[in-house]
Formats: structure tokens, sequence, C-alpha cells
């Protein structure tokens, strides 16, 4: 987790609630799609329950139709369809149309009117009695034969009505049902009525005794009658909403008021008064019916209702899609700002500290460490880190403002510190070398004027000392960034660079020169070169055993010359050679190693001067090569002077 970036991990912290959400939103939206079909299911079942009404109609008008040709009674009814041929085209084009209706519902559907269609069938052949019945015998004495004909389409019309009962009461929606209810109940109204007219028609036309007489017509009559009666209650007692006025006109109308008193009086009486009864059970105008009309009012309630509820369960479920859309955009929109106003300042953040880290600040201290001698040390202008926020990461730039102050505090510390010491070791070098220099001028002297070999020798051998002496003043010198004040016009041999380097140190017995080619050396290289020959030989002295020797070779070559200082010591882990090498290359300040490593660094200051290389290596044998390149710029083809 530690290597994670942090976008990642806020993507990871915001993730679970954002999931969460779409997670319940898109439930939520399931929900209300899941309603939104239940309530197009409940429609489409109240749809379908008001289709039978008008296969019902269909069937009970070709019934009519029917009844009325074969009786040749045309003249004395009323009726919407009169041709039984026409009646029962309508009747199958309605049928087709329920049918078509009730298979795009689905298999249970299907199964549930199946019974009905299997009935329906039985149609064909009650029209073919229609259809075989001449036109001369079309008179009332085909009565029985009519309430034959009559009973069949009864029967297809009670098969549908159940079904269409038993889909309807599925219905879950209240005002639905109601509505499928109340439709179902005036289709079954006009159906009593119509076998009402025919009973009383058959008991007062077909019977031995005309009129209503025998006990079997009084009770059926009587039966149905009572069924009528309890409709209209049922339908009044139902009726709620939108259908109590359609209800109230229903029963308000004259042909439902007078009917069944007409019935009464026929059982009253024993004699049916038969235009009456057609007056009452079909008027002029059959459309204007008022069990057509109620019929037709309350469809269109039903369907108006179903419409309603199907824009209510839809306009949920695309507000409830819409609000779902809406919070998981504002939340992962919100996410991302909160992302992005963390992530935004941290990138810049991290960017600005980088930029400090590795440019800004280290160019600040560069240039603070090599203020020139002399000059006062200054602060150089360093552009702070910046952010546009005020949380804790605008804390964080002001800590790294803070540390780089810091840091260029303590350089210009360190650079005046340099200075000093710089200036302390000038002071103290100038003081030892010119001390140094009257020693040697009076050594010189009294080497001039002695002798006594013995006091000679130990003239000499002083006189070795203060040189050696006078190398360390110089190194002081070197250190601090002095041109040294020992310099030759003309050019110098190497070997007498060489010799100069060996007047030096110490031991200078056990050093041998050997192939070292003849090579002139500009004379203001030749003092640095003899001093950093002469580090050079001392730490070669100095590592290698008292009874070995130490070597000096040299070569010409293409890019200079090569001279090559070996010693036949231990030798040196390969990470102090590294080590040895960065410092003889003046990539450490010598303000920072132990002091028994300042001949590197005045080697190093040395070579830099005059852009030779000075490098260390392990000898093939034993012991350490320190290999000196120098440059074509420090050769002369002049012969020069000892």
């Amino acid at each position: 987790m530690s290597r994670i970036p942090i976008r990642m991990k806020l993507a990871a912290a915001l993730v679970v609630p954002l999931l969460a959400l779409v997670t319940v939103t898109s439930l939520k939206v399931v929900d209300a799609a899941a309603e939104a079909q239940t309530v197009r299911d409940q429609v489409a079942l109240a749809e379908i329950s008001l289709g039978p009404s008008g296969v019902l109609s269909a069937i009970e008008e070709e019934r009519n139709a029917v009844g009325v040709h074969l009786l040749g009674q045309g003249d004395a009814f009323t009726l919407r369809v009169e041709d039984p041929a026409e009646a029962a085209q309508i009747t199958d084009e309605a049928i087709a149309t329920f049918r078509a209706e009730v298979e795009r519902q689905g298999p249970d559907i299907v199964a549930a009117y199946a019974p009905a269609f299997e009935s329906m069938a039985g149609l064909a052949d009650l029209r073919t009695d229609v259809d075989t019945t001449p036109d001369a015998e079309r008179t009332l004495a085909n009565i029985e034969a009519v309430s034959v004909n009559f009973d069949g389409y009864s029967a297809v019309v009670d098969s549908l009505a159940r079904v269409n009962r038993r889909v309807a009461l599925a219905i879950d929606d209240p005002d639905l049902r109601q509505g499928a209810e109340l439709v179902d109940l005036n289709s079954h109204q006009t159906n009593l009525v119509a076998i009402l007219v025919r009973e009383l028609f058959m008991a007062q036309l077909g019977g031995p005794a005309d009129g209503v007489n025998t006990p079997r017509e009084i009770f059926s009559v009587a039966r149905k009658l009572d069924d009528l009666r309890t409709g209209w209650d049922r339908m009044a007692g139902k009726a709620t909403g939108p259908y109590v006025p359609l209800v109230e006109d229903l029963l308000a109308a004259e042909e439902v008021q007078a009917f069944p008193q007409v019935v009464q009086d026929a059982l009253d009486t024993g004699e049916a008064d038969i235009p009456d009864l057609i007056t009452y059970a079909a008027n002029d105008d059959p459309e204007t019916l008022s069990y057509t009309v109620f019929g037709e009012a309350a469809k269109d309630v039903v369907l108006e209702q179903a419409a309603d509820l199907t824009e209510a369960a839809e306009s949920r479920q695309r507000s409830l899609v819409a609000m779902a859309v809406t919070a998981v955009v504002v939340a992962g929109l919100v996410a991302w700002l909160v992302s992005r106003s963390i992530t935004r300042p941290l990138r810049s953040l991290t960017r600005q500290a980088k930029d400090m880290a590795e440019r800004r600040l280290p160019d600040a201290v560069i240039d603070i460490l090599e203020t020139p001698l002399g000059d006062d040390v200054t602060v150089p202008s360093i552009e702070p880190v910046r952010l546009n926020t005020r949380d804790e990461v605008a804390d964080v730039s002001a800590a790294l403002n803070t540390v780089q102050d810091t840091a260029l505090d303590l350089a210009v510390e360190q650079a005046v510190l340099r200075r000093n010491i710089a200036d302390s070791f000038v002071n103290l070098g100038r003081r030892n070398q010119n001390l140094l220099g009257r020693q040697l001028d009076f050594i010189t002297e009294l080497e001039t004027n002695e002798t006594d070999p013995d006091t000679l020798a130990n003239l000499f051998r002083l006189d070795h000392l203060a040189t050696r002496m006078r190398r360390n003043a110089e190194s002081l010198l070197v250190l601090a960034g002095i041109e040294p004040p020992r310099k030759w016009a003309a050019p110098v041999r190497l070997t007498d660079v060489i010799r100069a380097a060996l007047g030096e140190v110490e031991d200078y017995q056990r050093v041998t020169v050997r192939g070292v080619e003849p090579a002139t050396i500009l004379g203001s290289a030749a003092a640095d070169l003899a001093h950093l020959l002469a580090e050079l030989i001392e730490n070669a002295l100095v590592f290698s055993p008292p009874d070995q020797t130490v070597d000096i070779r040299g070569r010409a070559n293409p890019t200079g010359y090569t001279l090559a200082v070996i010693d036949s010591g231990l030798g040196m882990p390969q990470t102090d050679i590294t080590a040895a090498n960065r410092r003889l290359a003046g990539a450490e300040s010598f303000t920072i190693a132990p002091s028994k490593y300042l001949g590197h660094y005045v080697a190093g200051n040395l070579a830099a001067r005059h852009d030779i290389t000075v490098h260390l290596d392990n000898s093939p044998g034993n012991g350490i090569t320190a290999t000196i390149a120098l440059p074509t710029t420090l050769l002369t083809t002049d012969n020069g002077g000892a």
C-alpha cells in the first residue's frame, strides 16, 4: 500500500460508496421498473377484461337478429344489426380482434380464455339453422326453434362471461377491478333482459295456453327478474368515484325503471305485454340505449384510469431513473472534485519539491559555496514552493520553504566557514612560507660557508626538512585556492620536475626513476606538477614497506604524456580506491574529510588547475599505481633549462 499513488488510494476509498450508491439506485430503478411492469400487467388485464363486452354485445346482437329473422318479426323490433349474416360477420371480426389481443397477453391469458374460444366454435352450427330456413317458413311457428337457437347463443355468452369474470377478479387495482366488474355486470344485465324477453315471448306465444301461467314459466321468470333487480342493486352498491354518476344515470333511465315493472305485471296478470317488452328492451335507436351508453362510458373511465396508472408508473420509473443517474453523476463529480482538490496540490507540491531538491536548492547552494575568496557571501534569490490551497498540503509546502531557507542559511554559514578556513590557510601558509623562505636562505648561507663534512650533511638534512615544510605550507595555499608563489618562466624538463618533487619528500632514496621519456613542461605549471608528484610519491612511500622502492615511469602518447607512480604496498580495497579517485577528481570538499586525506585534495586541486587527470588503481601484482595524464597544453617542444 505504501507505493500505491494517492490518486489510486482515493479512488479505492471512493469507489466503495459509489458502488453502494449505484447498487441502491439500481435496485430502486429495478423496483420501479418492476412496479411499472406490474401496473402494465394490471392495465392489460383490465383492458382484456373489457374486450369480451364487445364480443358479448356482438354475439347478443347476432342472437337477437337470428331470432327476429326466424320469427319473421323484423318490423316489430328495432335492432342495431338486423341481417343475421351481417351480424355474424361483425361477431367474427370482434372474436378475431379479441383473440389477437388475448394472444398478445401471453400464455396464461390464452389458457384462461381457451374454454370461451372453444364454445365460440359452436357458433358455426347455430348459423346453419338460419341459413337452411326458407323465407316462407320464417314465422311465429318457429318459436321453439328460436328458443333452442337462443339457448345455444346464450351458452356461448355464459362461457365467455364466466371466464371474463375470473380474469376481472385477478385485477389488483381496486379502481380498475371495479370498472371491469361494472362492465361485466352491465353485460350480464343486458343478457338477462334478453333472456326475460325470450321467456315471456315463449310463454305468451309458444305454450299450449297463452300467457305466463305455468309453474315452470312463473318460477323461471320470477327468478330471472329477481336476478335482474339484484344486479341493479349490486351495481349501485359497487359504484364509487367516477362510476357513481354513470350508475345513477343508468338506473334512472326509463327502460331500466319500466322493464322490471312490465315483467312483474306479466307475473301478476299472467299476460305479457309484448309491445311494452319490445319498447323497453330495445328502443328505436340502439346506440342511445342506456345499457349501451353505460357500457361505453364505463369502458372509457376504465381506459382513462388505466392510462393514468400507466403514465404515473412510467413517470415514477423515469423520475427514479433520472434521480439515480443524477445521484450517480453528482456523486461521481463530487468524488472527482474531492480527489482533484487533493491530488492536484499534491502533484504541484511534488513537482515543485523535486525541482527544489534537484535543481533550485543545489544550484543555489553551489552558487553560495563557490563564492570567490574575498567576495561577500550573499543568499541568492530562490523561488519558494507556492500552492493555491489552505489545507494540510499548504502546511507541508510552508515546511518545505522553511527547510529551503534553513538549507540556504546553512550553506551561507558553511561558505563563510570555508572562507574563514581558507583565509586562515592563506595567512598560515604565507607566514610559514615567509619564515621557511628565510630559513632556507639562512641554511643555504650556512651550507656555503661550512667546510666540515658532517656538519654540512646535517645542514643538507635540515634543508630537506625545511623544503618539505615549505611544501606543506604551499598545500595550505592550494586548499585555499591561492596560486603558488613559485613559478618558472622558462620551460622545464620533466626529469627536473621529478627531481624537484623528490626533493620535497622523505626517503627519496627509495624512489627510482626509470623509463621516463624526455618531455618539457611549461614553466607556469612546473611548480604545481612538482607539488602534485611530491604528494603522490610521499603517499606511495608511506604505504610501501621500508625495504621496497617506488618506481616512476613516463611515456608520451598522442593525447599528451602519462606518468606512473608505482608502489609495492599492500594495495587498497576497491571502495577505498573509488573514494580516493573521487577526492583526486575534486568531487568532494576537503572540509568533510579526515585530515589524513588532505594530500588527495591538494593533488586534486593542483590537477584541476591544469586539466591534469589523476587516477589510482591496483597494480597487477600488489601495490597501487597512480597515473597522471598530462594534456598536450602543458607540453612544449622547447628544451628549457634546469
